[in-house]
């Protein structure tokens, strides 16, 4: 039994030092990947603007062309500081179910979880209080912590495409405000676009750019519907990686330290199972008696 106890703590100090490294690889990864997001929808929108709709974009003045730009630069730089926030963001989020008046008292600065924030002023992401990360949670309580450090990996990743998905949602919506993307699709549409699974949509040749094929309706009363197709922006992790050689070691990394949780979430098992076995043993002698 002690033997047994020995290597269940063994495991355990494992598996906390698995999940320092996991914060830490995913703190310098969400760092770099914040910083290739923002310039991958700079590149999308321009190609949205130059090729997908050029005539809509040589229409506007000089001024509206810079306030695109700036609305566009703007988003940029703000998701470069909301992914590496994911980190405590989960955590935020967490305690907030748990505690109702701290629930209370963030009411006023909580936006909808679709929706990205116009200003770093206005942003939760951005002025939420440093909390100790899930990461740190399971440090200082380690057992029983595998099913925990499953649990934040999961969200956090929910977490990263979530945002680049808003980023999206929120690229489409500046060009269709701007006039860029037109008027008669809705952005409900837009919206939608941004959310789809890649295999419903046809991929255009630019990289995170899409195209839908959606029915619209002619410009008279008796005019027949009609197929359009819209080109729109979405942000794909994938493609995202694949642009930037500066994200490949950070996912190497991700998954080989997933390969060893995989492993040691299977050591831990086991030892657990054999202890509760040589429990068992134990309780089963330590009752008998011989008649």
């Amino acid at each position: 039994m002690n033997r047994i106890d020995q290597e269940l703590a063994a495991l355990e100090e494992a598996i906390t030092h698995l999940a320092k490294e996991f914060q830490i690889t995913y703190s310098n990864y969400l760092t770099f990947l914040g910083q290739c997001v923002g310039q991958q929808l700079i590149m999308a929108a321009y190609r949205i603007c130059t090729q997908g709709y050029p005539e809509s974009f040589l229409n506007l003045s000089v001024n509206s062309r810079q306030q695109l730009q700036q609305s566009l630069r703007k988003l940029a730089q703000e998701t470069q500081q909301q992914l590496p926030s994911l980190l405590e963001q989960w955590q935020e989020s967490r305690s907030a179910t748990t505690d109702d008046s701290d629930h209370d008292s963030d009411h006023d600065s909580e936006m909808p979880s679709s929706e990205i924030p116009s200003s770093t002023e206005d942003s939760p992401f951005l002025n939420a209080p440093t909390e100790p990360s899930p990461a740190a949670e399971l440090t200082s309580n380690p057992r029983n912590s595998i099913e925990k450090l499953e649990e934040w990996l999961k969200h956090l990743e929910s977490g990263i495409t979530k945002t680049i998905q808003d980023v999206s949602v929120e690229t489409n919506r500046i060009l269709h405000k701007s006039s860029i993307i037109p008027d008669k699709f809705p952005q409900e549409i837009l919206e939608a676009a941004a959310k789809v699974e890649a295999s419903a949509v046809e991929t255009a040749e630019s990289p995170n750019i899409i195209k839908i094929m959606m029915e619209t309706k002619g410009d008279g009363e008796t005019d027949e519907s009609r197929l359009t197709r819209i080109i729109a922006i979405k942000l794909r992790l994938s493609e995202i990686e694949f642009a930037d050689p500066n994200l490949t070691p950070g996912r190497k990394k991700i998954r080989d330290l997933l390969a060893k949780m995989s492993q040691l979430k299977r050591e831990y098992y086991k030892k657990q199972r054999q202890k509760a076995v040589a429990q068992a043993e134990a309780a089963w002698r330590a009752s008998w008696f011989d008649d």
